[in-house]
């Protein structure tokens, strides 16, 4: 297997098991501030997921003979487009959240999650910023294609928001329903 497809892996399932998480936090916080937990759970959890799951789904169906090329490589830049800028949105928010309870708890272990988020933002946005245009042309030119199929972008994107709003919602209630812990 090459290294790259082993590393798309990877990181495909931490940000599946991360949006989940965050849902699940974002219910925890729901309970004493409902704007916040709502904000942090469409960002954090249901996005994130929605743009894993379109990203599978794209490639499952595109392997098996079912999405022609250009379809593929619209969704593909699509999602890129869309999802990477909500996911440096959701990074600069995450970020800031890390750095306030870092400062508030002075602990090592949310100062090193701080630097991480810090990293992996300015990450996704150098990486969004260079690669914009590319995808822009990109999705144009699979939009111009003869096989290109609008019936097949909206069923996989459907699909991925209804997969990703069942998947994140449940973190969600399960984290409304939990104790809130003070420490």
């Amino acid at each position: 297997m090459d290294l790259g497809l082993i590393l798309g892996i990877i990181f495909l399932a931490v940000d599946v098991v991360i949006s989940i998480w965050n849902s699940y936090n974002a219910g925890e916080i729901s309970r004493s501030r409902k704007g916040l937990g709502i904000t942090f759970y469409t960002l954090g959890g249901f996005l994130p997921m929605s743009y894993v799951l379109a990203i599978v789904l794209t490639l499952v169906l595109a392997y098996l003979g079912y999405l022609s090329l250009s379809t593929s490589i619209f969704l593909l830049s699509f999602s890129y487009l869309v999802f990477g800028l909500e996911i440096i949105i959701w990074g600069i928010i995450a970020t800031v959240s890390s750095l306030i309870t870092t400062m508030g708890t002075r602990s090592w272990k949310a100062g090193i999650i701080t630097a991480y988020d810090a990293f992996a933002t300015i990450f996704d946005a150098w990486e969004y910023i260079t690669t914009f245009f590319s995808n822009v042309r990109s999705a144009r030119k699979a939009i111009d294609s003869s096989d290109f199929s609008i019936i097949d972008v909206l069923l996989i994107l459907i699909t991925a928001l209804g997969a990703a709003f069942i998947i994140t919602y449940a973190a969600y209630k399960e984290g409304y329903k939990a104790r809130l812990r003070y420490w």
